[in-house]
This record gives C-alpha cells, sequence and structure tokens, in this order.
C-alpha cells in the first residue's frame, strides 16, 4: 500500500513537459523558454513534451547543479514520451491544423 502511495504522489511530477505544452498557449511556452533561453525556434505539436524538454536542456541558462537538473530533464523525457503518445490523436490534429509551435515570433 505504502509502494502505491508512493507512485501514486508521484505520478503528477512526471511527464511536465507535455502537461506543460498540452495545457498552455503558444505564447505562454514560447515566453517560458525564452526565459530559460532556449535556442530551440519552434516545437512541433506531436511529441511536444519531449520536445519541450530538449528545448529546456538545449539552452544557455546557467544552472547551479546541472547533473542534477539533466537526470530530471531525462526521467520527465521518458514520461513525456509516454503521455505524447497516448495525446498523438490530439497532438496530430494539432499539427495539422495549427502548425508548429513557433518561438521566436511572439511579443512579450
Amino acid at each position: 500500500m505504502k509502494k502505491l502511495f508512493l507512485i501514486l504522489s508521484i505520478l503528477p511530477l512526471t511527464a511536465c513537459g507535455t502537461f506543460t505544452t498540452l495545457s498552455s498557449t503558444d505564447r505562454e511556452i514560447a515566453a517560458s523558454l525564452k526565459k530559460e533561453k532556449s535556442y530551440c525556434e519552434s516545437i512541433p505539436r506531436v511529441y511536444s513534451g519531449l520536445s519541450y524538454n530538449f528545448c529546456k536542456m538545449h539552452s544557455a541558462s546557467e544552472s547551479i547543479n546541472a547533473d542534477l537538473l539533466l537526470g530530471i530533464y531525462l526521467v520527465d523525457g521518458v514520461m513525456s514520451t509516454a503521455t505524447d503518445t497516448v495525446a498523438l490523436p490530439f497532438t496530430i490534429y494539432g499539427q495539422y491544423k495549427n502548425g508548429d509551435i513557433s518561438l521566436k515570433n511572439h511579443q512579450y
């Protein structure tokens, strides 16, 4: 029972990239990655959570403990990939209708 509680309490902390890209506007996503000083110019809507994590890792932001953050992004990347796969019908339609999430054309 304790293991189940631990898993259920950790589960909301995973797949943050997917939840961020699916629940935020394009402008909010772009602002978040701009704050991180990401080098990415756009994110595809299909597997957007995984792409979001890669963009956060591929940034000029200076973090105190880069190894810890890398580990967190890798674990989150695995969970985001699984969640992105479940969300494929929704994201494929969004990609077809709206195209990529542009990160460079938004005013802040």
